[in-house]
């Protein structure tokens, strides 16, 4: 059996993220967006597994033809901790397009994606 995982996002975060995952593909359809699980949890053998690598978005996203957007999920008062700020300047470095969608409106939130098409 394994535990639960020890990082995780807001009931409210979690709830516009599984409406942003819901919305996405109909006001979106050349976006995929998927969940991603960093954390930590514990097999039946007692040992600690950890997946994700620490600092990673919420999610990330792959447009129809090429390109890719890390999209990171922040309640209105939510700040980047410091391993989510060293993992954003990272991909700035590479050129790989990471946004911060501080909670909004849905509506709004489908527009900062829009924008992030390469």
């Amino acid at each position: 059996m394994v535990g639960a995982v020890t990082e995780s996002i807001s009931m409210k975060e979690s709830a516009l993220q599984s409406q942003l995952l819901l919305r996405a593909p109909i006001e979106l359809p050349d976006l995929r967006l998927f969940r991603r699980n960093v954390g930590v949890a514990r097999a039946a053998s007692g040992n600690m597994i950890r997946f994700g690598i620490k600092g990673q978005p919420d999610l990330y996203g792959l447009w129809r033809g090429g390109g890719f957007v890390e999209v990171e999920l922040k309640s209105k008062n939510g700040r980047l901790r410091p391993e989510q700020a060293a993992y954003a300047a990272w991909c700035a470095s590479w050129g790989v397009r990471h946004i911060v969608l501080v909670e909004s409106s849905i509506e709004d939130w489908i527009a900062a994606l829009r924008n992030a098409r390469p």
